[in-house]
């Protein structure tokens, strides 16, 4: 009986062992992936051209937003499930367009800060010739998918970001959004070092 009870013992710690490091792994692979991005977004701007983090990624950096605690986020081209697990997506727009700059990320990693996103604070998105752009928070909503579809604003002054709701939802994909609102600055000119000196770093 002792020994069985050791045998147990034993097996429960290498599965334990084994489940530690699953998510040492997959926390290293986090890590790495967001340097290989920012490494990615940084010669973007260096080159002009867009820049995969790794050769087999089906999506780059596109923007770099910046939260108002000051948090960097990058933006990867489209809402795929791979570009969503490592930033924030690009569904639409953006400035130069005839849209509505529109961000789609997961509501409990990239988009948490949503949920203490108040009305009146700053987010700013800089674009990959290196501009910046300072956008105003101008209201939050709630809005049922299956029941009112998405309005993207034909109006390259705004800027959407969009995350599943309730933030604490304990199973992922109901078809609730919550929905954050931004428009710039009306005296918006704040650019990058890039419009008169070139590009910037980092």
């Amino acid at each position: 009986m002792a020994r069985y009870e050791r045998g147990l013992l034993v097996l429960s710690l290498v599965a334990l062992l084994g489940l530690a490091g699953w998510a040492s792994w997959l926390d290293g692979k986090a890590w790495l992936a967001q340097h290989l991005i920012a490494h990615a977004w940084q010669t973007t701007l260096d080159q002009g051209a867009p820049q995969r983090p790794w050769p087999w990624a089906d999506t780059w950096p596109v923007a770099r937003l910046t939260t108002p605690a000051g948090k960097n986020l990058y933006v990867l081209e489209s809402t795929s499930g791979e570009a969503l697990a490592f930033g924030p997506g690009r569904l639409a727009g953006g400035i130069g367009s005839d849209q509505a700059l529109t961000l789609a990320g997961h509501r409990d990693t990239h988009f948490a800060f949503l949920e203490t996103l108040n009305t009146g604070e700053a987010l700013t998105v800089q674009f990959t010739d290196g501009s910046r752009h300072q956008f105003q928070v101008a209201a939050q909503q709630v809005i049922n998918s299956q029941k009112q579809p998405l309005h993207i604003p034909l109006d390259d002054q705004q800027l959407l970001l969009i995350t599943c709701y309730p933030f604490d939802a304990i199973t992922p994909g109901g078809p609730l959004r919550y929905v954050v609102a931004a428009h710039t600055y009306p005296d918006e000119t704040q650019r990058d070092g890039a419009t008169n000196q070139g590009h910037s770093k980092g």
